[in-house]
């Protein structure tokens, strides 16, 4: 199987690029698939640096593009450079225009030139796979989509340019759609956005064994969470729509009501930190807080271990890896309510039924109350981790079989045009 995987660079992998060393973090996703890719197809890996805007990158900068043996992978990595490669002479709005253009323009370039079986590519890079997909059949085209976001939505409806490119470019005869199911909606946006005809395959992402998980505390930032409190663990970027001033403000409502035995314990980096931890500190709450931005994926067993309540209120769905590891180790769990017009949840509520605690997005004082009745009472969240225990074993999945699933259906799709 002959592939060229075009994908975005992720800010988890960006680290392995510039140490030259494989070590991703985050987007489990991406990095098991390019590691089984690597190892076992003829593949050429693709990075676009996508600079939106200052920050959007915290590290990779190179001005010009970029191939790169990484110790850990057997191929070559390829980085095309961002707004880097114009801004010292364009204003960075336009830069990011011609960014675009240059990046997309060298992808069609470098499919015709390594004339692949399959063309792989995110919504990052959905304009060049449009494009493949309408003026060529000698590649398949694979459109990966890892989630639903706010602007794949309003671009159905939107009259902005922009939002109707990538509107034209939904309605194109893609020969596969893998749709990460993250509860994020896709089965509505689907309807909507793509031709009736394209195939869809929804995969729930994997997760890790327990007994693969490291449980040890010491020699990591979780030593200095206090033991005698009850924890209440948040894991996920800190940004707006995932749901963390929701999670903080219901921290503040429970010390406010005199709930002294609680300790928020929050894991993730993203914009909104610094804002969140001035919050606290405006406060002086410091002492009822821990913010660590970085935890090493061996050791989130312990951070579950030591919780009594794992929250996620992301606006936007909540089947996440992270969401995903908390109920492969059986966490008491509060999410949010599944919300119907956008199919956002309705999933994910099939799925975990009355095994979780659910309040409204939004709604801080109602998820203060939740949390507060848990920790009252060992007997409803013996209750609900026993019914996830039971429940998780009808859809959870193992990365190894996760992987192997998606492998199996380019190879399939591949066989298929081939004996056509």
């Amino acid at each position: 199987m002959k592939i060229l995987y075009a994908t975005r660079l992720f800010s988890g992998l960006e680290r392995s690029f510039i140490d030259k060393k494989w070590n991703p973090i985050g987007v489990p996703t991406i990095y098991k698939l390019i590691e089984e890719l690597d190892k076992s197809h003829d593949v050429k890996f693709i990075f676009s640096a996508k600079d939106w805007s200052n920050g959007w990158l915290l590290s990779w900068n190179s001005s010009t593009d970029k191939i790169i043996s990484v110790e850990g992978l057997n191929r070559k990595i390829q980085i095309l450079a961002g707004v880097a490669y114009y801004f010292s002479w364009l204003p960075r709005r336009t830069a990011i225009v011609f960014r675009e253009i240059r990046q997309n323009i060298h992808l069609i370039v470098e499919t015709l030139r390594f004339k692949p079986d399959v063309f792989y590519c995110d919504h990052a890079n959905i304009i060049v796979g449009a494009i493949l997909s309408r003026v060529q059949r000698r590649t398949l085209v694979v459109y990966r989509v890892m989630g639903i976001d706010p602007t794949m939505r309003v671009a159905l409806t939107s009259s902005s340019i922009i939002y109707k490119v990538f509107k034209w470019a939904y309605k194109s005869p893609f020969d596969l759609v893998i749709f990460t199911q993250e509860g994020s909606g896709f089965e509505l946006w689907a309807k909507q956005a793509l031709l009736k005809d394209v195939r869809t395959e929804i995969l729930l992402n994997g997760v890790d064994e327990i007994n693969s998980l490291n449980t040890i505390v010491s020699g990591s930032e979780l030593q200095n969470v206090p033991q005698d409190k009850k924890i209440i663990l948040f894991v996920g970027k800190l940004e707006e729509y995932k749901g963390c001033y929701d999670f903080l403000e219901a921290i503040f409502l429970l010390i406010d009501k005199g709930v002294n035995d609680v300790h928020a314990l929050i894991i993730g980096y993203g914009g909104e930190e610094l804002k969140l931890k001035k919050l606290v500190k405006d406060r002086k709450d410091e002492k009822k807080f821990t913010f660590i931005s970085e935890l090493p994926h061996k050791q989130i067993f312990a951070a579950h271990r030591m919780s009594y309540i794992y929250v996620s209120m992301n606006h936007e769905g909540n089947l996440s890896n992270a969401n995903l590891e908390a109920i492969q180790l059986n966490d008491c769990m509060i999410i949010p309510d599944s919300q119907p017009d956008s199919s956002i949840d309705v999933v994910t509520h099939q799925l975990l039924g009355d095994s979780v605690t659910s309040v409204p997005i939004k709604s801080p004082i109602l998820l203060a109350n939740s949390i507060h009745k848990l920790i009252l009472s060992k007997k409803d969240r013996e209750t609900k981790i026993k019914l996830l225990e039971s429940r998780k074993n009808d859809f959870l999945w193992l990365w190894n079989d996760r992987i192997k699933a998606e492998i199996a259906l380019l190879e399939q799709l591949i066989r298929k045009s081939k004996n056509v």
